[in-house]
């Protein structure tokens, strides 16, 4: 965000408020990639102190099969801009080189995107070049499957984030992406004294709806 307000001359002081440039340019790119009205984006602050966005998993899904779909669109362009999409109300959609390239370095480096023993890094280390996650605010997480050109959203209603992870294991799985890091299978649950009370695990599976768009089974 700092190298965005640089490379536009605007000023780096107070970067991370809603109404800095950085952040309503922010805003814009979400609001295009989702195809969701920029009035219509829930904003709020996250941890990291800089706006964030609430949007339907179903528009999250959508932008993050566009950056799937940046490699072929790069690699196919004609002209510096990217290949020509058009999106769900029918406007010219252009996907961007600059897309590709941050796909690009996700999959080279799946260790800067979450860390160590996190379920984003531990995901995209097993199935090396083949997903990319990203894990979301209370329960939220998303996927991208360059090779099946697919996105994925989900949210765990209460917002627990190891079932969320857990659940996003499964659907990948599901969706060919196997076999799960062990880590993400089960996880026992341990009362105060350290013993084993219980396990969370997920119970269903992925169904195909009317409108072609699959689901996760109840868990």
């Amino acid at each position: 965000m700092l190298a965005l307000a640089r490379h536009h001359g605007w000023p780096t002081e107070f970067y991370t408020r809603p109404d800095h440039p950085v952040q309503q340019r922010c805003l814009q790119e979400v609001s295009r990639w989702t195809d969701v009205g920029v009035a219509d984006v829930r904003t709020a602050t996250d941890g990291c102190g800089v706006v964030c966005f609430g949007i339907p998993l179903r528009n999250m899904a959508l932008a993050y099969a566009r950056l799937a779909n940046a490699e072929v669109g790069t690699r196919n362009a004609e002209e510096a801009g990217g290949r020509p999409d058009t999106n769900e109300r029918g406007l010219l959609f252009r996907v961007p080189r600059s897309a590709f390239r941050v796909v690009e370095a996700m999959l080279r480096h799946p260790d800067l995107i979450a860390g160590e023993g996190r379920p984003c890094t531990e995901l995209m280390r097993a199935h090396p070049g083949r997903v990319v996650v990203k894990v979301g605010a209370e329960g939220v997480y998303c996927a991208l499957l360059p090779r099946d050109g697919l996105g994925v959203a989900i949210k765990v209603a209460d917002g627990h984030a190891l079932a969320s992870a857990l659940a996003l294991a499964a659907v990948l799985e599901q969706l060919g992406l196997r076999p799960r890091p062990a880590s993400l299978t089960a996880r026992s649950l341990l009362n105060t004294r350290g013993e084993p009370v219980g396990e969370l695990r997920v119970n269903g599976g992925l169904e195909q709806q009317k409108d072609g768009g699959p689901r996760m089974g109840e868990a």
